[in-house]
C-alpha cells in the first residue's frame, strides 16, 4: 500500500473511531474506493493507535480507575475511593457482553464485512439511533450510572460488532434512552472503548506478529498510526463538544448520507 493511502486511512480511523459514524463501515468503503488491501497489521496497528489516544485523553480517568480498582482490596475506603471502584467494574460488566460474542463468532462477523449493502443497512440504523435520542428526557450524569445502566450500554455494543453500525453511536445513544446527559453517555462510552479496543487488538496481536512485512510496510504502518492518533483526538474533543451542546443528531444527517453513497458506490461497481 502506498504511502498516501496509509496517510487517509490513518485520517478515516482516527476520525470515525469516535465520532458516532462507524470506522469499520468508513474502513471498508475507503479500502474499496482506494483499491488498498488493508492487511490485518494495518488495522490492528490503526486500531493501537486510537487506544493511544484515549489514554493520552483520559490519562486522569484511567488513573482513577485504576485507584478504584485497587480499592476493591481494602475494606477502609473514602465515598470518592468507591465511586471510582464501582466505576471501574461497571466498565468491566459493560465490557463483557462484547468481548465474549466477539470472541465466539469473530469468524461470522468478519463475514458480514465483505456485504457493503450490509454496512450500508448498519448506517441508516445508526442514523436512526442518533435522531431519536432528541426525544428523550435527560438529566442524569455519569455519577449516577446504575448497573442496569452498564449492562443496557453493553448489549447495545454487542450490536456494534456489525460494519457500519457505529459503536460509539450505539453505546451513547443507549445511554441516553436510559437518561444520561449526552456529554455523560460519551463520556462513559469512551471510558468502555479502552478496554475494548485493547482486548480487540490483543486478540489479533498474533495475527499481526506473524505477518511478515517489509521496512516499507512497517514505515506505512507508523505512519497510520501516528495520523490516527492526532486524528482521534481531535475526533474525541469534537465529539465532548457536540455531546456537550446535545446536538448529537447532527451526525444523523452525516450517516444517512455515508448510507446513500455506499449503496449507489457499490451498486455502480465503484466499490
Amino acid at each position: 500500500m502506498v504511502l498516501w493511502k496509509s496517510i487517509v486511512l490513518g485520517i478515516v480511523q482516527g476520525l470515525t473511531e469516535f465520532l458516532p459514524v462507524s470506522s469499520s463501515g468508513h474502513l471498508v468503503v475507503f479500502s474499496g474506493l482506494l483499491k488498498a488491501d488493508s492487511t490485518l497489521a494495518f488495522d490492528v496497528a490503526l486500531h493501537f493507535g486510537s487506544l493511544i489516544a484515549l489514554v493520552i485523553f483520559f490519562w486522569g480517568d484511567i488513573v482513577g480507575l485504576f485507584r478504584g480498582f485497587l480499592a476493591t482490596f481494602r475494606r477502609s475506603r473514602s465515598h470518592e475511593e468507591a465511586r471510582k471502584r464501582n466505576m471501574f467494574w461497571l466498565i468491566v460488566a459493560a465490557i463483557i457482553p462484547s468481548g465474549v460474542i466477539g470472541v465466539m463468532f469473530s469468524a461470522t462477523i468478519e463475514k458480514a464485512f465483505a456485504s457493503l449493502y450490509v454496512v450500508a443497512a448498519m448506517f441508516l440504523v445508526t442514523a436512526a439511533l442518533l435522531f431519536l435520542q432528541r426525544f428523550s428526557s435527560t438529566a442524569r450524569t455519569i455519577r449516577e450510572v446504575g448497573w442496569k445502566d452498564a449492562l443496557a450500554i453493553g448489549i447495545g455494543q454487542v450490536f456494534a460488532l456489525l460494519p457500519g453500525l457505529s459503536r460509539s453511536g450505539t453505546t451513547m445513544s443507549v445511554g441516553v434512552y436510559r437518561g444520561l446527559k449526552q456529554e455523560d453517555a460519551a463520556h462513559f462510552s469512551f471510558l468502555m472503548a479502552i478496554p475494548t479496543i485493547a482486548g480487540a487488538a490483543i486478540f489479533k496481536l498474533k495475527d499481526f506478529l506473524q505477518a511478515g512485512m517489509s521496512s516499507s510496510a512497517l514505515t506505512e504502518i507508523g505512519i497510520g498510526v501516528v495520523v490516527s492518533v492526532l486524528t482521534s483526538l481531535v475526533a474525541i474533543g469534537l465529539l465532548l463538544k457536540v455531546a456537550r451542546k446535545g446536538k448529537m443528531q447532527w451526525f444523523a444527517l452525516y450517516c444517512v448520507t455515508a448510507a446513500v453513497f455506499t449503496f449507489a458506490a457499490h451498486y455502480f461497481g465503484l466499490i
